[in-house]
């Protein structure tokens, strides 16, 4: 477990950090429908964020759920981030389902409380990912706690093609 924590943080820095950075402040960019745009101060590292329209399960209580996509300027291997914060802990190596319009389906890994793409077993699934979001209408998130509680999140994909082009015109 510690190896996969270990691993977790070394891929965040390596996709978010910004040694040059001096200001860390976020600043809001934009929000289109459904999608807010933010970026930090530098312009390195931009991201949009939305929040489910519904969230389904027989759960108590959650903590944050959200969608996000992020750029890294500086990282021109690995640039962008696909994420989703679900707000309870998952089980060891579960996958997480997510649905585009109905027909075009990714499963994604997870780390704790969140699903994420993994640059080094899947580096070009984010653009596939994105793209999809691009043209979709409704993206759908299923995942199972590490309690076995049955999630699905739906977010309206209404404003992401113009909050993705945003992100990517403030950090070039």
């Amino acid at each position: 477990m510690l190896f996969l924590i270990s691993k977790f943080f070394l891929i965040f820095i390596i996709c978010f950090s910004n040694a040059n950075a001096v200001e860390k402040k976020w600043f809001k960019k934009g929000e289109y429908n459904d999608w807010e745009v933010f970026a930090k101060a530098d312009k390195v590292i931009c991201y949009t964020i939305a929040r489910p329209k519904k969230m389904e399960g027989e759960y108590n209580i959650r903590g944050r759920v959200d969608a996000m996509v992020a750029i890294n300027s500086n990282n021109k291997q690995n640039k962008y981030y696909v994420g989703f914060d679900f707000g309870y802990y998952f089980s060891d190596n579960q996958k997480v389902k997510l649905t585009i319009d109905n027909g075009i389906t990714f499963e994604i890994d997870t780390f704790s409380q969140t699903a994420w793409i993994n640059p080094f077993k899947n580096p070009k699934l984010h653009i596939k990912v994105i793209e999809a979001m691009k043209k979709g209408n409704i993206l759908i998130a299923e995942g199972i706690s590490n309690k076995g509680t049955e999630t699905k999140d739906t977010y309206s994909l209404v404003g992401f093609t113009k909050a993705f082009k945003k992100i990517k015109d403030v950090c070039k």
